[in-house]
C-alpha cells in the first residue's frame, strides 16, 4: 500500500500542478488573456490592440506601391489604391481624393525627378483587434535626384491603411538627412 501511495501522490501532485497552470501569453488570435497586467500612463485614442497580420497581400499591394513610384510606374496604381484615398504628408498637409486624381498629383512631382530611390529598413504588417483594421507600416530611406541635378535624402515612416486589399489611407512622417 505504501509503494502504491509512493508512486500515487507525486503523479497526482504533477496532475493537480500542470493541469493548474495556464499559458497567459497573448496569441496572434487574441484570444487568450495578457500575462501582465500593466496601467500605462496614456490611453491609446485610436488603438493599442494590435496583433501581427498574416495577410501577405496588404503587405505585397503597399510595396508594390512604392516600387511602382521608385520604377515611374504610376498607372498601376489602380491595382492597390481605393477609389478614394486619404494622405497626410509629413508637412501636415492632408488631402482626400478619387484615386485618378491622386495619380495626376503624384505624377506632376514624379515627373521632376529623374529618378527615385527606395531602400526600405522594415515592414510591419498589423491588424488592429479592436477596430478590425489592417496597417502596413514601412521604415525606408528615399533618395530623389531631381532633372536639375538636385538630390535629396530622408527617412520615412509611413502608415498604410488597406480595406479589402486596397490602401485607403496613408500617413507620412519624414526625418531629412544632413549632410555632414
Amino acid at each position: 500500500m505504501k509503494k502504491i501511495l509512493l508512486l500515487v501522490i507525486p503523479v497526482a501532485a504533477g496532475i493537480v500542478f500542470f493541469t493548474s497552470c495556464k499559458d497567459q501569453t497573448k496569441t496572434a488570435t487574441g484570444t487568450e488573456a495578457k500575462a501582465d497586467f500593466v496601467v500605462m500612463p496614456y490611453k491609446a485614442t485610436y488603438s493599442s490592440s494590435f496583433v501581427i497580420s498574416d495577410n501577405a497581400k496588404n503587405e505585397q499591394s503597399v510595396l508594390q506601391s512604392y516600387k511602382d513610384w521608385e520604377d515611374n510606374k504610376l498607372s498601376n496604381a489602380a491595382g492597390y489604391y481605393a477609389d478614394t484615398v486619404s494622405f497626410t504628408f509629413p508637412d501636415g498637409e492632408t488631402f482626400k481624393m478619387k484615386r485618378d486624381s491622386m495619380i495626376n498629383f503624384f505624377h506632376k512631382h514624379r515627373d521632376s525627378l529623374s529618378s527615385s530611390k527606395i531602400e526600405v529598413d522594415a515592414v510591419t504588417n498589423l491588424h488592429s483587434t479592436d477596430k478590425n483594421a489592417d496597417w502596413v507600416s514601412v521604415w525606408y530611406k528615399q533618395t530623389d535626384t531631381y532633372k536639375n541635378g538636385k538630390i535629396d535624402s530622408a527617412y520615412f515612416q509611413d502608415d498604410n491603411n488597406v480595406v479589402n486589399g486596397k490602401i485607403i489611407l496613408f500617413s507620412s512622417k519624414m526625418q531629412k538627412l544632413i549632410k555632414k
